[in-house]
């Protein structure tokens, strides 16, 4: 190599060290709601063609935006055969690793993408992703501060610094909003209505829009707490976006936690969905990918977690969760990702957490493409908004259903997320003459090309319509 040559090598070199060095020192601190929020600027100017800002319409107690930035080649609209993913950070204030790993996670998609890494391309490309790195700013900001005033006089230059060498140490201070309350407790407890309903023969096993209004009208939830802002909009967020997978990120242990998150006499035992098999992979796909949490060990000192997943309810019941909500009232099959022992852990650790949760989580994004997909449509073509996607396995040469529906969006799209097997899909529509298919799902990793089942459903007449009416009456 000529002088000149080694010379231009070192001063690129020498370059990119300090640019490493220096995304290295960013992540080394914690980042505050207005810290926070210019990450995402920064994020959406360095890659514009594949993200959009926007916030929820609803502000926090202490008027802090609930901001999200979405990754996707069209990412300001809903594209029909594209599935969406959400991933909530920070929903208990003082739990903040979730928040920092989001904002990472940000910068590397954009960088990824940026730099030709084809598989990023291609998750990106196919998926509508939604980050809010922040549920609850205002207990963020709170935890921060209590622990920067309960710090020893001259310990630390400042705030910053302190947070860097200590993070925060308080187990409840900043958990909650700024009214006190828990909102992971907060969201209307669906739970119930469901254990109900499981009592019927024929019942509504998804979106349960009307008990949700019901609940929320009532004005308190099950711990007798008036619904909080940051629940409502979120609570609406959730209702009104074509969501297939989600994610909630908290801290306090280590492991993958699956549905229900409550049982039917509010006590300690394994509570099993209808989709208990599903949700069991999608939370191996994070837990198989995180190395720590996979680990047999006591993670944490407490509680051992076979493959570090656990079934909400066997661990400890939750009324009011997110989690159970998500599944109940859309279409979205959401976990419960407990990401570390420590809550608030010194900013100088955040390095390796995202180094140990990287491939978790993009492993789990994946599973967005699981199972199947497809449009449903009228003889003229039109998209059928709200059609029930019925599902049975068969196991051991039975039809079992499963006991959960989806529905189609307004352009007639649906997602069915599924485990390898052999099914009959049916699709329902009141107004229109039912259609099944029996369909082999044979899964494959990374895949972005869900197996496709389009459904065109003939029209009946009124009085056909009306005779059957009668007859379900009847039955019911």
């Amino acid at each position: 190599m000529g002088s000149m040559s080694l010379y231009l090598f070192n001063i690129v070199l020498l370059s990119s060290l300090i640019l490493l060095s220096n995304g290295q020192k960013e992540y080394e601190n914690h980042h505050n709601t207005e810290q926070m929020f210019d990450v995402l600027d920064r994020v959406h100017a360095k890659c514009p063609e594949i993200t959009y800002i926007y916030d929820l319409p609803l502000k926090s107690v202490e008027k802090r935006p609930l901001r999200v930035i979405v990754f996707s080649d069209n990412p300001k609209h809903h594209e029909s055969l594209e599935p969406e993913l959400k991933y909530v950070g920070n929903m208990h204030g003082n739990e903040i690793v979730g928040r920092e790993l989001l904002l990472q996670l940000a910068e590397y998609l954009c960088e990824e993408y940026k730099n030709g890494n084809q598989a990023i391309q291609k998750l990106v490309d196919n998926t509508r992703i939604h980050l809010m790195p922040s549920m609850n700013p205002d207990g963020w900001e709170i935890a921060a501060q209590y622990a920067w005033n309960t710090t020893k006089p001259d310990q630390y230059k400042d705030i910053e610094t302190m947070l860097k060498e200590q993070g925060a140490t308080d187990w409840t201070v900043g958990r909650t909003n700024a009214n006190g309350v828990d909102l992971n407790r907060n969201f209307p407890n669906l739970d119930e209505f469901i254990y109900k309903y499981n009592q019927r023969a024929n019942h509504r096993n998804n979106h349960l829009d009307l008990e949700t209004f019901v609940a929320l009208t009532e004005g308190k939830d099950c711990h007798d707490q008036t619904y909080q802002v940051e629940t409502l909009t979120v609570a609406f967020w959730i209702m009104q976006n074509p969501f297939v997978l989600s994610a909630n990120l908290h801290n306090g242990d280590l492991v993958a936690n699956y549905p229900y998150d409550d049982s039917a006499n509010h006590l300690r035992m394994y509570s099993p969905s209808p989709d208990d098999t599903l949700f069991q992979q999608l939370a191996e796909s994070y837990s198989h990918a995180n190395t720590n949490m996979e680990s047999p060990k006591k993670p944490c000192g407490t509680d051992v977690f076979p493959d570090g997943i656990t079934n909400g309810a066997a661990w400890y019941p939750v009324c009011g969760g997110m989690q159970d909500f998500n599944y109940l009232a859309s279409n979205s099959f959401e976990l419960t990702l407990e990401l570390g022992c420590q809550k608030f852990p010194p900013g100088k650790n955040l390095a390796n957490l995202w180094n140990e949760n990287k491939r978790a989580l993009i492993n789990f994004m994946w599973q967005t493409h699981l199972g199947i997909k497809g449009l449903i449509d009228d003889e003229e073509g039109e998209p059928i908004f709200n059609a029930s996607i019925k599902v049975y396995q068969l196991i051991n040469n039975n039809w079992e259903y499963i006991d959960h529906d989806v529905t189609s969006n307004s352009n007639g799209d649906y997602y069915r997320l599924l485990v390898d097997g052999t099914y009959a899909i049916q699709v329902k529509k009141p107004g229109y003459e039912s259609q099944t298919r029996h369909i082999t799902v044979h899964n494959k990793e990374y895949q972005t090309d869900a197996h496709r089942y389009d459904f065109t459903l003939q029209t009946v007449s009124s009085e056909e319509d009306n005779l059957r009416r009668m007859l379900r009456k009847f039955m019911d």
